[in-house]
């Protein structure tokens, strides 16, 4: 991935909002998911958009509202400082929330991308702000997927990461002929726990089950789901 990370963070005065931040950990990883289907420029190692209240700036005049800071060392940061009414916000419903969130971080890196004078930036907010809205600003998406035949059919497995507001789960899916025929949730985790999105390696076939591998210090895995499990009559 040429961006490695993007995340929200919120802040009223002196208070980090985490909770918030946590609860639109999806929608950030959304972002950079489709920031990487489109930007093939300068690799930034991070993008942190800041969402912070009048008071914030009040209190810390040294970091100006609406301003960019980009420091090229360390593989690239990338920085914002946004402007976030706390009390309004709050009054919003989920869906208004999380549009206004992609909106405002949309156009902030996109005036970032300007600036910075990165043309290749500024097309790929452009292509993420646009494909987000196109899927409804859905954050689930399939990290690993696998074809095998059984008996001349063909099946694909998947492992998927969901998220809800607090948590993120990993699904394993099997599909056949375009259908999902069988679900199952394998872990749970709080958001913004970034390992948790790492740490799936493959997901195989193995002539009897769907196996899912992961690295050999986490050891509650490899996931195994046999034939019978997900096929009545293989």
């Amino acid at each position: 991935m040429k961006i490695g990370r993007t995340l929200f963070w919120f802040e009223d005065g002196d208070e980090s909002l985490s909770t918030i931040g946590h609860n639109f950990y999806g929608l950030s990883i959304l972002l950079n998911r489709l920031l990487n289907e489109k930007y093939d420029g300068k690799s930034i190692q991070f993008i942190n958009i800041y969402f912070r209240t009048e008071k914030t700036y009040e209190l810390h005049p040294n970091s100006p509202k609406e301003k960019h800071y980009y420091y090229g060392g360390g593989g690239g940061h990338l920085k914002y400082n946004g402007i976030f009414d706390r009390v309004e916000f709050i009054k919003l419903n989920w869906k208004e929330m999380n549009m206004l969130i992609w909106e405002k971080s949309c156009t902030y890196l996109s005036q970032s991308a300007k600036l910075m004078k990165n043309q290749k930036l500024l097309e790929a907010v452009e292509y993420a702000y646009r494909k987000g809205l196109e899927i409804d600003l859905n954050p689930n998406y399939k990290h690993l997927t696998s074809t095998f035949n059984i008996s001349d059919k063909q099946y694909v497995a998947s492992l998927c990461f969901n998220f809800k507001k607090a948590d993120m789960f990993s699904n394993i899916t099997v599909e056949c002929d375009n259908e999902v025929i069988f679900e199952k949730e394998i872990h749970q985790s709080k958001n913004a726990l970034l390992y948790f999105l790492e740490v799936y390696k493959s997901i195989i076939f193995d002539g009897t089950s769907i196996v899912v591998k992961m690295p050999r210090d986490v050891d509650y895995l490899p996931v195994k789901i046999p034939v019978s499990e997900f096929l009545k009559n293989p």
